[in-house]
């Protein structure tokens, strides 16, 4: 099966852009050192990786406010006439966080600045929303099943997982948690503040995932779950809004390898038990990123590519013919009647009828003669049985293991125009292809 995706995502600029969902607000009000507000102050925050500077001035209740900022590490300075400077380095905004950050300044003749550079982390003050943020260094450093940072998510107070929904089970993949009580079909998954989950909210299953970017490209993740906004409209569970990395300044790459073998991976309790070894299985998963400056201060760019390949092994349990019944002898076969209790199998002889009746095959045997050649060939190619099966039915009495083979390989291009102050243009493109292969 061959799986071919693509999505191109352009978030374009000022209002429009500011209103993006998983973008932050941070505000405050600057007070002098008698409790008196500033009016008139200038403060400006500074994008540490792009360089990206924005001013506002404080009104006449000393109070500010910057909308639309993307999460991530800000300088702060804060200046007005008569008074000290003041600057706040390492103000970390986090997706969708919207948080006050007041300033004091003292009197011009007491210093030239003041320069805070460690704080504790800002509060969601602005925001009633109950969740839980997962920074990019979890993502990136955590041993993950399939690199999904899914696997995240029940990190989140009021998470849990489902049973028979893993987001590798199917394509497109699916959540595979419940919130606070929700049914996983209720989900929604965003990245850069647009949905990449099912509309249809996973037709009656699971949220269809229909991409997952690499989780060295995920900045950070926020699993909302209760109270949030209603901008939030299009389901009614949870909402995992995700951010994706950007470049900057500096030029930033890394590449990685992720593995799994057969030899170090524990047998199954029935497959130990019938004797059946550990199946073949392999994985790998590798690739890199490079993000930097095109033009400083004006044009960054982020690309990444990763391939994935997979060998899984499949297991088979099913029912075959055992080397009585090959030769026509069906005298030992049982099932259960309506109360469960053991009842002969009983097999009919199609050629003879009495009153309409199907007449049974004297001791439930089928005569050498009447077994077609052609049959009895067929009969050869299927298995033996390997395991005992039911007691008394001797149902289920095969199992195996099969390799279900997958092959794919996914990147994004994501480009940033900071053509001033107000006007900030990304573009992105993300494709995926898979090939699966199941016996």
């Amino acid at each position: 099966m061959r799986i071919p995706f693509a999505i191109v995502l352009l978030l374009l600029p000022a209002g429009l852009f500011a209103q993006a969902s998983f973008q932050s607000q941070i505000r405050g009000t600057v007070w002098d050192s008698s409790g008196a507000v500033i009016p008139n102050a200038k403060v400006t925050i500074t994008d540490v990786a792009t360089n990206l500077a924005k001013e506002t001035k404080t009104d006449e209740k000393g109070d500010y406010t910057f909308n639309g900022l993307r999460p991530a590490s800000y300088n702060m300075t804060v200046e007005a006439p008569g008074f000290k400077a003041r600057e706040q380095k390492n103000v970390v905004l986090g997706v969708s966080q919207q948080t006050s950050l007041d300033f004091t300044l003292g009197p011009a003749e007491l210093a030239l600045s003041v320069d805070v550079s460690t704080a504790a982390p800002l509060l969601d003050t602005g925001n009633s929303a109950l969740g839980t943020n997962v920074a990019g260094d979890y993502t990136r450093d955590i041993p993950l099943y399939g690199r999904s940072y899914f696997g995240l998510v029940f990190l989140s107070g009021g998470v849990t997982e489902t049973s028979g929904s893993g987001i590798a089970d199917n394509y497109p993949s699916g959540t595979n948690f419940v919130s606070n009580g929700q049914r996983n079909a209720t989900a929604e998954v965003r990245l850069d503040g647009a949905p990449i989950s099912a509309p249809e909210q996973g037709e009656g299953d699971t949220s269809n995932v229909y991409y997952q970017p690499s989780v060295e490209t995920i900045q950070e993740f926020k699993v909302e779950n209760n109270s949030f906004s209603a901008e939030f409209g299009n389901n009614g569970g949870t909402v995992i809004n995700s951010v994706m990395k950007s470049g900057g300044n500096r030029f930033h790459g890394s590449g990685w390898w992720f593995g799994q073998r057969s030899a170090l991976d524990a047998n199954d309790f029935f497959s130990n038990a019938s004797g059946i070894p550990v199946p073949e299985h392999s994985h790998n998963q590798y690739g890199g990123l490079l993000s930097g400056p095109i033009k400083k201060d004006k044009l960054f760019f982020l690309v990444d590519f990763e391939r994935a390949t997979d060998t899984t092994p499949r297991q088979i349990v099913a029912t075959v013919p055992t080397d009585l019944q090959r030769m026509g002898d069906f005298s030992q076969t049982y099932t259960y009647d309506l109360n469960g209790n053991p009842v002969l199998q009983q097999i009919f002889n199609p050629f003879s009828i009495t009153n309409g009746i199907r007449m049974p095959f004297k001791g439930n045997i089928i005569p050498p003669e009447m077994l077609d050649p052609i049959a009895l060939n067929v009969m050869k190619l299927y298995p033996e049985p390997n395991v005992p099966g039911d007691p008394v039915s001797g149902t289920n009495n095969f199992r195996t293991n099969v390799p279900s083979t997958s092959e794919g390989y996914q990147y994004d291009i994501k480009v940033d125009f900071m053509a001033n102050v107000k006007h900030h243009i990304s573009g992105r493109y993300s494709m995926s292809h898979n090939v699966r292969q199941t016996p």
